[in-house]
């Protein structure tokens, strides 16, 4: 009986039953089978590293080797060859120990061809089978990339589409109170590099750079005397002033996705000694990402300067912080601050100058008529809304 397959196949046959070997080539013959002949373990190793073979038999009772070490070494040098063991049925734990190290089936002696052939083609079924699913497997993986890059994009674009919503809202602020729109995303930039080097997982960053950009937002509720007063506030009107941020908290944490940045607009201005406000809380109390925030808002400050404070060289801006750690600053997050290079910071600064300038630049907004007869035509009446 014989077994066709589509290509010639290498077959190895170990030990030396000569019964074993004649039933073997018998029903494997050429030109569609290639038989290949060794006595023991050791030479069955160094020819499965010569010849592509695709399957292996080998007697459970070798002269060198335990059957189940030829399997373990065999499997482990072409793990695309299926083994199969041959043996009486009295050796049924040395059949046990050869399934054990990688054999695929187990042929009684006398081998006969029905069974022979049968297990092949129940090997051949599995490896096609095995194929199907590994061939499925990369079609399923290839799409499942294309769908985690797709929704990558879209995150990204969401990602980008809530930024430039919530700086559109630093911006309404920065037209009653100019350079707000320049600091908050500086500021912005620096917590998220704080933050990075403060361990903080890319979700958390993500939070306290909303934080960072919004903190000042609760400001939109303060009256322009107040807000835009240029000389000393008086004790009510610094009241007033320290209720932004509470106002800023109750802004942004009716938004779900801006609660944990809501925390950063409250405590902002919160002291690790207690003497902040607007609740006067201390030390760990004070939630990690206003302990970074507050760091990083102090160091803009510094550095940029404002009408009542000339700015300052990185240098002053750090022994500023460093004097400040235990009262106004957590010594810890002061601690990585330091730690962090000037040139870090200040390629932070120049990508943010750089992004505002790029769109101070962008098109004039064409005259209100234009847009009008341009965009708000009315198909049913075919005139523009301007002439109604």
């Amino acid at each position: 009986m014989e077994v066709s397959l589509a290509k010639t196949t290498w077959l190895l046959v170990v030990g030396n039953d000569r019964e074993v070997i004649q039933t073997i080539q018998s029903c494997f013959a050429p030109p569609h089978y290639s038989c290949v002949l060794a006595s023991d373990g050791q030479t069955a190793i160094e020819m499965l590293a010569k010849l592509p073979f695709s399957f292996v038999f080998c007697d459970l009772r070798l002269p060198d080797w335990q059957s189940s070490e030829l399997f373990r070494q065999g499997q482990s040098a072409a793990p695309q060859v299926a083994f199969l063991a041959v043996g009486d049925p009295a050796d049924w734990e040395l059949a046990i120990e050869a399934m054990k190290a990688g054999a695929c089936d187990c042929l009684w002696k006398p081998l006969q061809e029905a069974p022979l052939v049968l297990s092949v083609k129940e090997v051949l079924e599995k490896r096609r089978q095995r194929q199907e699913q590994e061939i499925l497997r990369g079609a399923l993986e290839e799409t499942l990339q294309e769908r985690t890059e797709h929704l990558q994009r879209a995150l990204q674009q969401v990602d980008e589409g809530q930024q430039l919503l919530l700086e559109a809202l630093v911006l309404v602020l920065d037209a009653r109170e100019h350079e707000t729109h320049l600091h908050s995303l500086r500021v912005q930039g620096f917590s998220q590099l704080l933050a990075e080097k403060c361990g903080y997982s890319p979700t958390l960053m993500k939070q306290l750079s909303y934080g960072a950009l919004l903190h000042d937002i609760g400001k939109m509720a303060l009256p322009d005397a107040i807000l835009l007063k240029t000389g000393k506030l008086t004790p009510a009107e610094f009241q007033t002033m320290q209720q932004h941020s509470m106002h800023g908290y109750q802004m942004l944490s009716r938004i779900p996705y801006l609660q944990p940045a809501a925390l950063v607009a409250l405590c902002h201005h919160e002291k690790v000694d207690g003497t902040g406000y607007p609740l006067r809380l201390s030390g760990d109390a004070i939630p990690l990402e206003a302990r970074i925030f507050s760091v990083v808002d102090t160091f803009d400050v510094i550095i940029t300067g404002r009408p009542y404070s000339p700015a300052r060289l990185f240098d002053e801006a750090c022994r500023e912080i460093r004097r400040c750690a235990g009262t106004q600053f957590d010594h810890g997050v002061v601690e990585i601050f330091l730690n962090i290079r000037e040139e870090e910071w200040l390629a932070i600064r120049e990508m943010v100058t750089k992004r505002c300038a790029a769109l101070s630049s962008a098109p004039p907004i064409p005259p209100a008529g234009s847009l009008l007869e341009k965009h708000m035509c009315i198909p049913s009446l075919g005139f523009p809304l301007t002439k109604l």
